[in-house]
């Protein structure tokens, strides 16, 4: 996963690249590239490829967002190399799928943590105009999906989901819209 983190006084602005990378047994890592950084390395590390890194920082991140289950971020430095391999050796698990009863039973879900979902989606709102706190504008989506088990949850999708989501419940459809949340 690859994410542009805007400045948070100009949007337009970049302020590095934050990303999550998975090792051979599965578990995953949240690496940081910082903003002097960014013109080196953007488009350079693509999603679904492999490659061996070396001579990073490694962080102590005590933060309440980690991302990831590891309290370890990877810091990209002047010094970092990055070499592609070109025919991994492993399968990539892209997604941390938990079942939706899993979720609707959690006494406390670790909000910090990605997590996925799968499923139909059964039913939306109409979509919102929202400005958010710092002024910008966005929007927002509540979608309710329902997975093989007939267990339903409701998802909000906010800022480009949105778009990318709306042609698709508003289509005359024959098959069931599918998302991954």
């Amino acid at each position: 996963m690859d994410c542009c983190v805007p400045n948070r006084f100009n949007d337009k602005e970049i302020n590095g690249i934050e990303m999550v990378l998975q090792d051979i047994k599965g578990g995953r890592i949240r690496a940081s590239i910082p903003k002097p950084l960014f013109k080196k390395w953007r488009g350079n590390i693509l999603e679904f490829s492999m490659y061996v890194m070396s001579n990073f920082i490694v962080v102590d991140k005590k933060e309440k967002i980690r991302i990831t289950t590891n309290r370890w971020t990877i810091n990209f430095s002047q010094k970092t190399t990055v070499l592609l391999v070109p025919h991994p050796s492993f399968p990539l698990e892209a997604f941390s799928f938990k079942p939706i009863m899993e979720l609707l039973q959690a006494d406390k879900i670790d909000d910090s943590i990605l997590t996925d979902v799968i499923g139909e989606v059964v039913e939306k709102e109409d979509p919102r105009e929202l400005i958010t706190s710092k002024g910008r504008e966005t929007k927002r989506l509540a979608i309710l999906i329902k997975d093989l088990e007939n267990n339903s949850i409701g998802c909000v999708l906010s800022g480009d989901m949105v778009d990318q989501i709306l042609p698709y419940p508003e289509g005359e459809r024959v098959e069931p819209l599918i998302v991954i949340a």
